[in-house]
């Protein structure tokens, strides 16, 4: 029974619940909801319909402060956020509506994060009239925390794009060196050879020593002087093809210096060009997906199967156990986790497992397909997509 008005709870949380406008959130959790529920997507339709148009210099985060600014204000900006938000997370909004105790709307939330569906249930709680603070505060910490990981491994690969260039300048000016080693080495090869083989033209054109009665016989029955010929043709034969060799194992020295150039450089035009839908082999590898979205899973073992590759799944722990994750990892070559699909737990769970048995951990920005066509990409035969991948 409610003490205020002697109804039943269910009841008096319907009648009173009436559910926040944007404006009237407290404005500590304005950050969270723009940054967390608003899609760089939602933030353009919301400038085409205010007719805001950026100046040229104006960066992301300058965009982002100017719409947690308006959302607390009950103006236009802030009315159609709001509307923006209720019309993407109506289903969610209505399912934290119907629920009428503190341990089912925790337990809503828990669910929520363990699917990924971070934002929807974020902003059902937060629009929520009747929500406990106990709730709210529940879900700001695991949002919060969600943004810390992220931005660590965005720091992580800031530091090895950096180092990455650096050893692709290297390796270039090493290959560089090489080859004019080696084509000078290869020059000179060549000339030896042009004067080997002059000789040995040279001695071929020469007339054979007549013989005579009193000049003796080689053991070979040839005479002494054109044993002494075949001698030297021979000797001169085995020069020339000596230096063949040696001229193609400095071409093989050259080829070898290339192919370790490869893989940085490869790495660096699959980071500057994301997009392309060109098949990557993955040469067999497992990939061990955590996380992420049932229905999209048929898409992505579609993906990763026609490039040569096997997907592995595990759901975070909100149907299978964390028991089984330890398994997969172990099976997996490479373990990607979209952190913003995956509960907070998990994604710690996953990444200590990856550093503890050297696998490569890879985390997703989002659950999307076309993001989990990006992390292919960064992924072939030659192990370049690992390289990117340290943890």
């Amino acid at each position: 029974m409610c003490e205020r008005c002697r109804k039943t709870v269910p009841s008096c949380v319907l009648g009173q619940a009436k559910r926040r406008k944007l404006w009237t959130i407290p404005t500590e959790y304005h950050c969270s909801i723009v940054g967390t529920c608003l899609s760089s997507e939602d933030v353009a339709w919301l400038c085409r319909r205010l007719k805001l148009v950026p100046t040229a210099d104006a960066r992301p985060y300058d965009i982002h402060r100017y719409f947690v600014e308006k959302a607390a204000e009950d103006g236009p900006e802030a009315r159609l956020m709001h509307k923006r938000l209720d019309e993407t997370f109506a289903v969610a909004v209505k399912r934290f509506a119907r629920e009428t105790t503190e341990e089912g709307w925790m337990a809503l939330w828990a669910a929520a994060v363990a699917s990924g569906d971070v934002a929807a249930a974020y902003w059902g709680v937060l629009s929520h009239g009747a929500m406990p603070d106990a709730v709210r505060v529940r879900a700001f910490a695991d949002v919060h925390m969600l943004s810390h990981i992220m931005g660590g491994e965005n720091r992580r690969q800031l530091r090895e794009n950096r180092d990455l260039a650096r050893r692709c300048e290297e390796l270039t000016a090493r290959l560089a060196k090489q080859e004019r080693a080696a084509a000078e080495r290869v020059a000179e090869k060549d000339a030896r050879i042009r004067e080997l083989e002059a000789q040995l033209a040279t001695q071929r054109a020469a007339p054979a020593v007549p013989e005579t009665p009193n000049v003796p016989k080689a053991p070979s029955g040839r005479a002494p002087g054109q044993a002494r010929l075949l001698r030297t043709m021979d000797a001169l034969h085995r020069r020339v093809a000596s230096e063949r060799m040696r001229a193609r194992h400095a071409e093989a020295e050259v080829e070898r210096l290339r192919r370790l150039l490869d893989p940085p450089a490869a790495q660096l035009r699959r980071t500057a060009a994301a997009e392309t839908n060109a098949p990557t082999d993955l040469g067999g590898r497992a990939i061990l997906y955590v996380g992420g979205r049932t229905k999209s899973l048929p898409h992505l073992r579609a993906a990763v199967e026609t490039r040569n590759g096997c997907l592995l799944h595990h759901d975070g722990g909100f149907e299978q156990t964390t028991r089984c994750l330890e398994g997969l990892v172990e099976r997996a070559d490479v373990v990607v986790c979209p952190v913003d699909c995956v509960s907070h737990d998990a994604c710690l769970r996953v990444k200590g497992l990856c550093r503890r048995m050297g696998k490569p951990f890879v985390p997703m920005r989002s659950a999307g397909a076309t993001s989990f066509a990006r992390i292919l990409h960064s992924f072939g035969q030659d192990g370049s997509g690992e390289d990117a991948a340290h943890h």
